[in-house]
C-alpha cells in the first residue's frame, strides 16, 4: 500500500509506460507518425520514469 501513496512510484510508472508506448510507436511506422518526436520524447520519458523508480527504491531502502 505504501507504493500507491508515494508519488515517486506513481510518476515513475506513468512516465515509464508512456515512454515505452512512444518508443514502440516509433518502431511501428504509419503515415501520420512523427518518428523523430516519438523517439526523443519517448526516450526522455522512459529515462525520467526509470530515474523516479530508482529514487523510490533507494528511498525505500534507506527508510527500512
Amino acid at each position: 500500500m505504501k507504493k500507491l501513496t508515494d508519488l515517486r512510484f506513481i510518476i515513475g510508472i506513468f512516465f515509464s509506460l508512456t515512454g515505452l508506448i512512444l518508443l514502440l510507436s516509433y518502431f511501428i511506422k504509419t503515415e501520420n507518425n512523427h518518428p523523430e518526436m516519438n523517439l526523443y520524447s519517448g526516450g526522455l520519458m522512459l529515462v525520467f520514469g526509470l530515474l523516479m523508480l530508482v529514487l523510490f527504491y533507494r528511498g525505500d531502502a534507506e527508510n527500512a
